[in-house]
């Protein structure tokens, strides 16, 4: 049976969520420290800050994945002490996580009631049911999804919208969303910010974690800022400026750029890709110290030909050309041998090992340089790793520290680190900016010019148009795993969504 839908936020004494005195220690590190926050119904409040902040450490209490050293949570005025998160959604209050949760050999109609499925008096699922349940609820909040359609088949922005009708099964009145849009085109953040305002014309509470500033002044009206595990500022949105809020979230002022002045590519023997997969081949010529980026929509296939040129997808294979050197790549260990290493864009399925030290992650494509006799030497190790972590201001509690307990911002840091021991002739970085905060997103800025001004070719693959623009002599629009369309630094992104979508077959030098 479907609930009635929430009716317009009408005002109330005490606000929907509060945390008073709100901490969370992690044996000697103090993740949040005494922490007062608010939250009314029919609002849209952005929690923001640089990574490390304690944004993840704040919504986990929330949601009941994690129980507070200190303070309390309120619900309505009243106490709630939730010890998982059933206990969080039983009172209301879901979470679309960035790592998303769907089940992709599953329908629509399956992943939304999964764990309370509508069953028959013999209890077997009723599926007949199950589809008029899902079809009534995705009417009533005008989802656009088709309950029958397996979760596999669908773009990563649908399958958000999945995890947003879950939520919204359970009836809940208050809804993280962390770094929503972190993976989606222009089109897919306009269809989710649609449905979000539809969401808080309901009444509910949408807590909206995002390192984008462009979509917290968009979509917020209250923006509260952490730094170090604490309050920095909670005000509503119409009276912050940018440049405040930058500087809430850092301490200091920063120069946020849009242009990074690219350097001209040194002369020399360019790098010459020829990529062979099922019959289609993909040409590209990169120059050394030229930052190339691949725009297109997400599913365009522009990690897919990332992934091949750096050997990570099987029966496919890269001739290359440098100078008189040719070479083919087939495999990982071909790429890596020849000076073509890969930085992913999800660093935490593809790209780290959790469970092993900051020193070993950073160190995990040299092992061969640092071992004798199979023995990995821990002094050599160190002395290779160390300087280079400190020279991209890796902020960990030693070397020594498991990856996992890094920020996000630092993680990256970290695949940069093991990137740059490979000695790259090619570097290729995958959404290299994803969940970072803008201080961590100017130091991969200036990482990438460095490498490019010491005539290392790098190919960029990302969806925020301005930071190819920013950083690119070049743009490739990749459609249907193709390059479609080439454009020169004065590019605009009208130019190149209007290519990347078939509105206009563009080509430029």
């Amino acid at each position: 049976m479907i609930l009635p839908a929430h009716s317009s936020p009408q005002p109330s004494q005490a606000p929907l969520l509060e945390a008073r005195g709100l901490s969370r220690r992690f044996g000697a590190v103090t993740a949040l420290d005494a922490l007062d926050f608010t939250g009314r119904s029919g609002e849209v409040h952005a929690v923001t800050g640089a990574n490390g902040a304690g944004k993840s450490t704040l919504m986990n209490l929330i949601t009941g994945v994690h129980t507070p050293s200190a303070g309390e949570i309120r619900i309505d005025g009243k106490p709630v002490h939730f010890v998982s998160p059933a206990q969080a959604r039983a009172a209301g209050i879901s979470a679309v996580y960035q790592e998303l949760t769907v089940l992709p050999g599953l329908t629509v109609a399956e992943n939304i009631w999964l764990g309370s499925e509508p069953r028959t008096r013999w209890g077997l699922l009723d599926r007949q049911a199950l589809f008029t349940r899902t079809a009534q609820l995705l009417a009533q909040y005008r989802l656009p999804l088709d309950p029958e359609q397996v979760a596999g088949t669908m773009s990563v922005a649908a399958r958000q919208v999945v995890e947003i009708a879950r939520a919204l099964s359970a009836s809940a009145r208050i809804l993280t969303l962390d770094e929503p849009t972190a993976v989606l085109s222009a089109a897919e953040r306009a269809r989710l910010f649609d449905i979000v305002v539809t969401l808080k014309g309901r009444g509910m509470l949408i807590l909206f974690v995002s390192h984008r500033l462009d979509e917290v002044f968009e979509i917020s009206d209250q923006v509260t800022v952490l730094r170090n595990g604490r309050l920095v500022v909670s005000t509503a949105r119409p009276g912050l400026d940018r440049a405040a809020l930058v500087r809430h979230m850092v301490g200091h002022e920063v120069d946020e750029r849009t242009t990074v002045k690219p350097h001209v590519p040194a002369p020399g023997s360019a790098i010459e890709l020829q990529v062979r997969a099922a019959g289609a081949m993909v040409k590209l010529r990169i120059a050394p110290g030229e930052i190339v980026g691949l725009g297109g929509l997400v599913g365009a296939g522009r990690t897919r030909i990332a992934r091949r040129i750096a050997g990570l997808e099987p029966k496919v294979t890269v001739d290359v050309r440098i100078g008189e050197r040719r070479f083919t790549i087939r495999s990982a260990a071909d790429a890596i041998r020849h000076g073509i290493v890969y930085v992913t864009e999800d660093r935490k399925r593809d790209g780290l090992f959790s469970g092993i030290s900051v020193l070993r992650n950073a160190s995990a494509t040299s092992l061969a340089e640092i071992s004798k006799l199979g023995f990995a030497d821990i002094g050599k190790e160190r002395r290779l790793v160390e300087p280079l972590l400190s020279r991209l201001k890796v902020v960990a509690a030693s070397a020594r520290a498991p990856v996992r307990s890094l920020s996000g911002g630092n993680q990256q840091k970290v695949l940069f680190a093991r990137a740059l021991l490979a000695r790259p002739v090619l570097l290729i970085c995958d959404e290299p900016t994803r969940g970072v905060d803008v201080g961590s997103r100017e130091d991969i800025y200036r990482l990438i010019e460095a490498l490019a001004q010491q005539n290392v070719a790098i190919l960029l693959v990302a969806s925020d148009l301005k930071e190819l623009l920013a950083l690119c002599h070049r743009v490739l629009v990749v459609r249907d795993a193709e390059v479609v369309a080439a454009f020169g630094p004065n590019a605009s992104e009208h130019a190149i969504v209007a290519a990347a979508s078939q509105r206009a077959a563009v080509q430029a030098p």
